[in-house]
């Protein structure tokens, strides 16, 4: 939940930046940009015209204020500006505060952390303000941020305090743009008019903190990562399985049938997720049981019985996350009881170190964890594919913060999706969304023939009634509950994956058994595809617990499911 915004710290115009009036916060490389739209009017239809990002109501405004304004993200990074574009209509004459700032996200012991970003290319089209808001001419902002020129090698004077960060890129265009973060941000007030609708165009990009230390990139795609990976294209998720703390009711039974079918479908491996945090002993060895291993082999045997290629995790290693340096020393020495006791298996199984870093387990903070992981493995087990994604759930516009071992060339990085959301978990009780995880009947693609009637006796948030009405009224080819979510999903990991050369496999992604067949069948071909046209190797969530592929009770596909994936009736 993002909190109230902070007020500005001055109202004076701002050149430069104010950045040593204070204690520097801990910085982070920026992995989205933000900026908030209010109104002295009400202001609705909020959209995203062209871009990466979304238009949400503010969650953290009081209800009878929220049709007063929008907030929008949109994904960033620092390999160079990122386009975004928004629409609103208000709903009277007056004014629109346009704030630029930077995302919110809080920081160890408190604190928002400082996640730098610059911005140019600003337009407004439909209301009376200027057109380019002065990032040029330098007026018409008050703030606490800074305008700054690209030609200055760092953009401060000389007798100024040394930024933390690096010097400026060169501008999109012009020889001026903004600078900004959460608690240092600029904003400009936008003149608007009754029923006239207002659109506004930037570009924004990281930018990269001090000390930040980026990964080699490798070349060519005949690594052994690359290599590697061709064994995970098609794959499903034994979900709800061996991750289940023992003596826990909700755990899905799997055999040595299901993976038969799963090579008869035509997948090529599955994914193991395993808790295995739930069965070490006491450290300082935290010793895993035989039990644990038995029930592990058992799929790794049949996998390899039928040919498919195996992908083991850890799952749900909650405690870690939420202390890792605590948790650290088990973390480790996991992996080398698993990488030891699977040395010689053969190379169609893979070893992912953590499903979904969450929490305290930031992207800074399980790079060095990972990297020790890596080292411990590679004692024992030198040549085996290693698997690792970045944290907040293995986000994708985590990826620009990813740190991966430059020294090792067989580690694949990982991600998960599961745009658009509201479709893929219509009705998931553990979604913590409260009312609004519970409204179904979205459908994939939209928008519907009839638009969506939201369930009365549900207390929907004013952001998801924002999208609902997007949903409804937006066409199929920028729909909220469409495919060009996956087309910004799968561009964003090309471009990673390109600079870096490094292969990315999408370890996760479904919706849910409450969606509509026809829907579920829609969305799961439209993902596919553009993941197959773009190399990305895929697991989906998963063989039938939940996010079904399989139907148990008919022994036989979800409607439209195999067609779906693998083009066959």
């Amino acid at each position: 939940m993002t909190p109230r915004l902070s007020r500005f710290a001055s109202l004076a115009l701002v050149f430069l930046p104010a950045w040593a009036f204070a204690a520097e916060p801990p910085t982070r490389l920026a992995t989205s940009a933000r900026f908030d739209l209010s109104g002295d009017v009400p202001i609705d239809h909020g959209r995203v015209v062209s871009g990466d990002g979304s238009i949400e109501r503010m969650n953290w405004v009081a209800a009878d204020r929220s049709r007063f304004g929008y907030t929008s993200n949109f994904r960033i990074g620092r390999l160079g500006w990122k386009p975004l574009a928004v629409a609103f209509t208000p709903e009277a004459s007056g004014t629109v505060t346009l704030t630029l700032m930077g995302p919110w996200e809080q920081a160890p012991g408190g604190g928002v952390y400082r996640q730098e970003v610059f911005w140019d290319d600003l337009r407004i089209e439909g209301g009376s303000t200027s057109a380019d808001l002065g990032l040029e001419s330098r007026t018409g902002w008050e703030g606490a941020g800074a305008i700054v020129t690209a030609s200055l090698h760092p953009p401060v004077a000389p007798s100024a305090p040394t930024p933390p960060a690096s010097p400026a890129p060169p501008a999109s265009s012009g020889s001026h743009y903004a600078c900004t973060w959460h608690d240092q941000p600029l904003a400009a007030k936008i003149a608007v008019k009754a029923g006239v609708p207002v659109t506004v165009r930037v570009q924004a990009m990281a930018r990269t903190p001090q000390g930040f230390q980026d990964m080699k990139r490798l070349t060519g795609q005949d690594t052994p990562a690359h290599r590697s990976a061709k064994k995970f294209l098609r794959g499903a998720n034994l979900g709800n399985g061996l991750e289940v703390p023992p003596g826990q009711n909700w755990a899905v039974k799997y055999t040595v049938d299901d993976v038969k079918k799963i090579k008869a479908e035509g997948f090529d491996h599955i994914r193991i997720p395993i808790g295995w945090h739930h069965y070490t002993g006491a450290g300082p060895d935290y010793k895993l049981s035989a039990d644990i291993f038995k029930r592990v082999d058992y799929f790794l045997n049949a996998a390899h019985a039928e040919g498919l290629a195996a992908l083991i995790n850890i799952h749900h290693f909650d405690a870690f996350t939420s202390d890792p340096a605590g948790q650290t020393p088990k973390f480790l020495a996991i992996w080398r009881q698993v990488s030891e006791h699977y040395a010689r298996h053969p190379a169609t199984l893979a070893y992912e170190l953590l499903n979904e870093s969450k929490d305290k387990g930031t992207t800074e903070v399980i790079n060095p964890i990972f990297a020790q992981a890596v080292k411990v493995i590679r004692k024992a087990d030198p040549a085996r594919a290693i698997v690792i994604g970045p944290g907040r759930w293995n986000s994708i516009s985590e990826l620009p913060a990813l740190r991966l071992p430059d020294d090792d060339d067989n580690i694949i990085a990982t991600v998960h999706s599961y745009d658009p959301f509201f479709f893929t978990h219509q009705g998931a009780p553990w979604t913590n969304r409260g009312d609004d995880g519970k409204q179904k009947g979205i459908q994939f693609p939209g928008p519907p023939s009839s638009p969506l009637v939201p369930d009365p006796s549900l207390k929907l948030t004013p952001g998801f009634q924002s999208w609902i009405h997007q949903y409804n009224t937006t066409p199929a080819g920028s729909n909220p509950s469409g495919p060009e979510v996956m087309d910004k999903a799968v561009a964003a990991v090309q471009e990673w994956s390109d600079y870096y050369g490094r292969p990315v496999y999408l370890g996760e992604f479904g919706a849910i058994m409450s969606a509509d067949p026809k829907s579920r069948a829609n969305y799961y071909r439209e993902f596919r595809s553009r993941l197959e046209k773009a190399g990305v190797g895929w697991a989906l969530w998963d063989w039938h617990a939940g996010f079904n592929y399989w139907d148990v009770e008919h022994d036989r596909p979800e409607p439209g499911l195999r067609d779906a994936l693998f083009g066959r009736p």
